[in-house]
């Protein structure tokens, strides 16, 4: 992370960037971040947000990290799953 930030790199890292949003600046927000000409690591729980912005989904749970080359509906299609909430409570049990 560090070499990163010290050499000129178009790269966003966000965090659950749509709490405490509304629908018009989420809006906003994302079609910023479609615009955006670099790689974006995103964590959010918000699928709509996610749906035609992500392109890869990486799944973090049991120590390891799985990547999954497809947009999040077909994360959640594959996992039999209808919302990221969910694989939290899956994970838990």
């Amino acid at each position: 992370m560090i070499k990163l930030l010290l050499e000129p790199v178009n790269l966003l890292i966000l965090d659950e960037p749509t709490n405490h949003l509304d629908m018009k600046t989420k809006d906003i927000l994302k079609e910023a971040l479609l615009a955006f000409d670099g790689t974006i690591i995103l964590v959010s729980h918000d699928r709509d947000f996610l749906s035609g912005l992500a392109t890869k989904v990486f799944e973090f749970g049991n120590k390891r990290v799985k990547e999954h080359f497809e947009d999040i509906n077909g994360f959640l299609r594959n996992k039999k799953m209808e919302n990221l909430r969910e694989i939290e409570r899956k994970q838990k049990a």
